[in-house]
């Protein structure tokens, strides 16, 4: 899934903001799992927070880290190859037609 966030100016689009991409997994029914969803998503929220909250020794060393949010949200995620990037932020900016596959 890409979800892009989009700069406007007078209702016309001016620049791609922001954009994530997830991986969906779905059960053998078919249905996305929502719950392994919003545990990616917890956890990459938890993960972008949690500099904010960590631990430091006397000497300004940072103490032992729970890498396990780094991790679950590491799963949710893909990275675009260029060429597919930029026809999405174009798509998204109305440079250029959605193609349906």
């Amino acid at each position: 899934m890409g979800s892009v966030v989009v700069q406007l100016e007078a209702r016309n689009p001016v620049r791609v903001v922001r954009n994530t991409f997830s991986i969906l997994t779905f059960d053998a029914e078919g249905h996305i799992d929502t719950s392994r969803f919003e545990k990616q998503q917890f956890a990459l929220a938890e993960s972008a927070v949690a500099p904010v909250f960590a631990v430091f020794d006397d000497d300004g060393n940072q103490t032992v880290v729970d890498a396990t949010s780094r991790f679950i949200a590491q799963g949710g995620q893909w990275a675009p190859s260029r060429a597919l990037a930029r026809v999405i932020n174009q798509t998204a900016l109305g440079q250029q037609k959605c193609r349906h596959l």
